[in-house]
């Protein structure tokens, strides 16, 4: 699934920027890392099994942090059993002015959300 209209770099940039250091929501998946230092996790906020809220901390990475903050928008409001609902190459296509060599970040991403979502799971199934 892909959204109707891209998002800018720019624009995720900035506000994964100013939101990628606030504390933490209640359920907080594993990082997610590369060999070469990139890291990311999401922590959520959930309510009747939909994500209320999507949070995000990661390396300053500006790729990597703009991914985070879109995939964070993008998800939130979503029921945990469709989420996410963007694999990598969704992600890439809803993020425009991504330079080819950067997209890799994209999968960084949503495996640090699908960490937080299966632990999610595992709390309400517990």
């Amino acid at each position: 699934m892909v959204a109707s209209r891209p998002l800018r770099l720019p624009d995720c940039l900035e506000r994964g920027l100013r939101t990628r250091r606030a504390p933490p929501l209640p359920i907080v998946g594993d990082w997610v890392e590369t060999p070469q230092g990139l890291r990311a996790r999401f922590s959520l906020a959930v309510h009747e099994a939909t994500i209320a809220e999507a949070r995000f901390e990661a390396t300053p990475c500006a790729t990597l942090v703009a991914y985070c903050e879109a995939l964070a928008e993008y998800e939130s409001g979503r029921p945990l059993t469709a989420a996410p609902g963007l694999e990598a190459q969704g992600l890439i296509s809803l993020l425009a002015g991504v330079p080819p060599g950067r997209r890799d970040r994209a999968f960084i991403a949503v495996a640090a959300l699908r960490a937080a979502i299966q632990i999610s799971i595992q709390e309400s199934t517990s």
